[in-house]
């Protein structure tokens, strides 16, 4: 409880500071993004070496370490935090694929196929839900020679929700509902960011709608990794 509020507080600060002074206003933001890091590294210390679930913790380790960098990199060069959040995406799924979240007590992965066809199916559907919210702005990023790089971003975000989805149904649980929601969350967040982005008029509410969806995100992501 005492990091979320840390998170909220953080996450305000940063929303209430960015008109004026911007490099306070991305600090915060930036740390707010550190919260789960700090605490799944010092829960990773804690555990006894050579511990199993290590490639599981470096992964989300790693993806939590470029989502803290894109958050300063995408107020700055949006692209390049663009990047930098489909490497964290990438990080993460990684984590998915050899951490053991979507293999037996054995060791091994059952039903691949089915396993494959569903993550497949998934990550379909998200680039199709996310094609249909931003339909109206493809042309606008085709004429700005950005729709490659935006549909890259969509297909490889998709790709990391869709095996954190996987990986709930596979776990079940508690812990497969937070994983899952993690990955849905940070769908839902980039949709709303891509139309408040690309839209004529930004809107504040939806704003925070994408800050607390990234956040929500980001601390399931680890939280998954530390508390179960």
């Amino acid at each position: 409880m005492a990091a979320v509020l840390c998170m909220a507080v953080l996450g305000t600060a940063y929303v209430l500071l960015k008109k004026k002074a911007k490099a306070k206003a991305l600090v915060c933001k930036a740390a707010a993004t550190c919260v789960p890091f700090l605490l799944l590294t010092a829960d990773f210390l804690s555990s006894e070496s050579g511990s199993p679930g290590a490639v599981l913790y470096g992964w989300t380790a790693g993806a939590l370490l470029f989502y803290i960098a894109a958050d300063v990199l995408l107020e700055c060069r949006f692209v390049i935090g663009a990047a930098a959040f489909s490497c964290g995406h990438i990080c993460m799924a990684a984590g998915f694929l050899t951490g053991g979240e979507l293999t037996n007590s054995a060791g091994t992965v059952p039903g691949q196929t089915a396993l494959a066809a569903g993550c497949l199916a998934l990550t379909v559907m998200f680039v199709a839900a996310a094609c249909l919210a931003l339909r109206k702005y493809l042309p606008h990023l085709k004429t700005k020679r950005l729709l490659l790089p935006a549909v890259s971003y969509v297909v490889i975000l998709s790709m990391m929700a869709s095996l954190a989805v996987s990986a709930g149904i596979r776990s079940g649980g508690e812990r497969g509902a937070v994983t899952a929601a993690g990955g849905i969350c940070f769908v839902i967040s980039d949709i709303l960011l891509g139309i408040n982005r690309l839209g004529r008029k930004r809107s504040s509410a939806r704003g925070a709608a994408v800050l607390i969806l990234y956040y929500i995100s980001v601390y399931l992501l680890a939280l998954r990794v530390w508390a179960y």
